[in-house]
């Protein structure tokens, strides 16, 4: 609140006749960055699809709004803002059809939605150290430099070393982020496509190719 009450040049008090809480300016805050991304306009062809457009949904929130990550998405605490609320019943549409129980939707939209928010945490970091490199640079200080990490020192941790050097130097995230989420989707359509063939069995029945 003094921060935005600094940035209009008022009192900080004063911003109290417009929002009554810090959690009231946070919800409009969210409401403000979600507008950047707006929800589908047409439903999903399936459910894969539907669970992909919602993760380079969020994906892009969070390139735009890293800020929104940690002090909103990650908790195992109910946020409640209405766009946030849309956008989880947008991404919770894509097992329409699919015949789920609730905890069933529930347990792949977590598995999903941890996915997509972990990648996200190493970005928003990213973004983060970034800022700090460049604010050491103009303050004439000396930003960490990783070439010179003991992780790179010869015969230290050469599994590890080799590992990054081949698939994070330099660091993709967007394409290690699009090769995980389809691992991801992966191992839900195997689970979907187990709990099928159950199904016909405790019917005496053998499922449709």
């Amino acid at each position: 609140m003094r921060r935005v009450a600094m940035e209009l040049g008022t009192g900080t008090m004063s911003l109290y006749r417009h929002v009554a809480s810090k959690d009231d300016l946070v919800t409009l805050m969210v409401e403000a960055a979600m507008t950047d991304v707006p929800l589908p306009d047409s439903p999903p062809r399936d459910w894969r699809h539907g669970l992909e457009r919602a993760a380079h949904r969020d994906w892009d929130l969070y390139h735009r709004h890293p800020w929104i990550l940690p002090r909103v998405m990650v908790t195992t605490r109910a946020y409640f803002s209405p766009a946030l609320a849309a956008d989880s019943e947008s991404a919770f549409s894509s097992f329409d059809g699919l015949d789920l129980e609730p905890a069933d939707a529930f347990r792949y939209m977590f598995m999903f939605a941890s996915y997509v928010q972990g990648v996200a945490l190493t970005l928003v970091s990213d973004a983060e150290a970034e800022r700090q490199s460049r604010t050491a640079t103009e303050e004439g200080r000396e930003a960490p430099d990783r070439a010179r990490s003991p992780l790179y020192e010869p015969g230290a941790y050469p599994r590890l070393a080799r590992a990054m050097r081949a698939g994070a130097d330099p660091w993709d995230l967007d394409a290690l982020f699009a090769a995980g989420l389809a691992g991801v989707l992966d191992g839900i359509a195997a689970d979907l496509a187990r709990r099928h063939t159950d199904a016909a069995a405790r019917q005496g029945t053998r499922p449709h190719p």
